[in-house]
């Protein structure tokens, strides 16, 4: 299939190092990190061969790692040609396992290394390559620093939370620092759910599973499901009323389910939800937007059309690639729908992202009238 969509990935994984953020974090982390013998121990990994024994190859836009095993943006802009992408944003990687260090100063050196470092070396709005601060949650007034002093960097689209394991859940008023942050300089919070608590040990609602088709099956989802229902039912979109969220690497069906649930228990139980003026699936339709990766492809597509249709997915869903993890999605996923018209493919691919991260502020104004037009050939085309 040959198509003309513009096309802004909102979720793609910058393999950056432990070594090279390390090169960016005060002292005394930097020397912490530098002569640590293994410096990727200090985030915890999750356990699982995500290849199968290499029975699952994805390599055919790989991504060839540096000396200090970083790529750099000549090497993003080529993947982005590959897959037809005119803008990315990238996320961080190594800092997914976040959600599972419990050394809080540790957490913040991190994240602060980890935005200069991408400021500094990897992110070029003239070639579309867009990234946000991973904010700490063990220490939010740390995180809002980080993000006070970053946001007005043309560069920077939002602030990511790494949200699994966050304790106390991420709509509690502990975390409103960052939110306040965010608000006053138009900044959509994202909740990327992550891998931290999947096969290890230490509390994970995904304790005692023993493949990784388990963990990764129901760890993101689980993930986005207690953070969503924390963000509500806390009142966080009423206590920041011009905040915008987005929940990414969780797929679509989920979302109508915790709608109608979550609907069901506040007209039972409204009291304990007293700052929310609305149904909770009104705040989801009006304020949540969500990252189609990795999108579900039921054989019957009416199924998921209807999640479409019940989650206002047409104004607020996002393509979503999370290249170049083993599952990620190419445009193709969203261009092959045949339920979706042209207007709405754009939004989907494009025109949803340009609304929620703000992305005219940054350059892409400049390159929307050509760019955005060309024609392009998808992978994995429609037979």
């Amino acid at each position: 299939m040959r198509g003309e969509f513009s096309v802004i990935d909102v979720d793609a994984h910058y393999l950056e190092s432990i070594e090279a953020i390390a090169e960016y974090m005060d002292e005394p982390f930097r020397t912490r990190v530098t002569r640590a013998p293994n410096p990727s121990r200090l985030l915890p990994e999750s356990l699982g061969d995500r290849m199968v024994e290499g029975r699952i190859q994805r390599d055919d836009v790989p991504y060839q790692r540096g000396a200090k095993g970083d790529m750099t943006p000549d090497q993003i802009t080529a993947v982005m040609g590959r897959l037809g992408v005119d803008a990315t944003i990238m996320v961080a990687n190594r800092l997914s396992l976040l959600g599972h260090l419990s050394v809080r100063d540790l957490a913040v050196a991190f994240c602060d290394g980890y935005i200069k470092y991408m400021l500094d070396q990897v992110v070029d709005i003239g070639r579309g390559i867009y990234t946000m601060p991973v904010v700490p949650w063990q220490d939010p007034e740390a995180g809002a620093m980080i993000v006070e002093r970053v946001a007005d960097n043309p560069a920077v689209v939002g602030a990511c939370f790494m949200s699994s394991g966050a304790n106390p859940p991420l709509g509690d008023v502990h975390y409103n620092p960052v939110y306040e942050a965010a608000q006053a300089h138009d900044l959509p919070i994202v909740f990327h759910s992550d891998p931290s608590l999947t096969l290890v040990e230490g509390g994970s609602y995904v304790d005692g599973l023993q493949r990784l088709i388990e963990a990764h099956s129901l760890g993101f989802v689980f993930s986005n499901m207690v953070q969503l229902t924390s963000l509500l039912i806390q009142g966080v979109p009423e206590r920041f009323p011009k905040l915008q969220f987005v929940f990414q690497e969780a797929g679509l069906f989920w979302v109508p389910m915790m709608m109608y649930r979550l609907d069901e228990y506040y007209l039972k139980r409204r009291s304990e939800a007293p700052l929310l003026k609305g149904l909770p699936s009104e705040y989801i339709r009006d304020r949540c937007w969500f990252g189609t990766q990795p999108i579900e492809a039921p054989k019957n597509q009416r199924y998921l059309q209807s999640v479409f249709e019940a989650a206002n997915g047409y104004d607020r869903f996002l393509f979503a690639s999370d290249y170049p993890h083993f599952d990620y999605d190419d445009p193709s996923a969203i261009i092959n729908l045949g339920f979706l018209d042209r207007e709405q493919k754009g939004k989907v691919l494009a025109g949803n992202a340009m609304s929620v991260f703000n992305l005219r502020r940054g350059g892409i104004q400049e390159w929307e009238s050509t760019q955005l037009q060309e024609s392009k050939t998808y992978p994995r085309e429609a037979g």
